[in-house]
C-alpha cells in the first residue's frame, strides 16, 4: 500500500493515537492528540513516521496486510497496526 499517499489527505488535521500494551505490563496510556504535520516512510520501509512538528514523530510499524490496515469509518479512518514482538497495538484515528 502507498501509505504516504493514503494518509496525506489528513495532513494539517488533528489525529488521535492509542497505543495498547497487549502484554498487560504497562498501565493503559491515555490517547494522545496531535496535529499531523508530515508523513514519511522510514528508509527500511518498516515504519510510517507521523510528525507532530519538525523533529518529533510517532513511528507506527508496517507489518503487512495481516497486521496493518486502514479502515474507513463514518467519521474518517483508523490505521491499526500490531507489533507482535513488542506486544503493542497502535490505533491512529483520523477525522473526516
Amino acid at each position: 500500500m502507498k501509505w504516504e499517499e493514503k494518509l496525506s489527505r489528513w495532513l494539517g488535521t488533528q489525529i488521535e493515537v492509542h497505543i495498547e500494551d497487549q502484554a498487560g505490563l504497562d498501565p493503559v496510556a491515555p490517547p494522545q492528540k496531535m496535529k499531523l504535520e508530515k508523513i514519511r516512510i522510514s528508509e527500511d520501509q518498516d515504519y510510517v513516521q507521523m510528525y507532530m512538528n519538525e523533529h518529533q514523530f510517532l513511528a507506527v510499524p508496517l507489518r503487512g496486510e495481516e497486521l496493518t490496515s486502514l479502515v474507513s469509518t463514518e467519521n474518517g479512518a483508523v490505521l491499526r497496526s500490531a507489533d507482535l514482538s513488542a506486544e503493542l497495538v497502535y490505533k491512529v484515528h483520523f477525522g473526516s
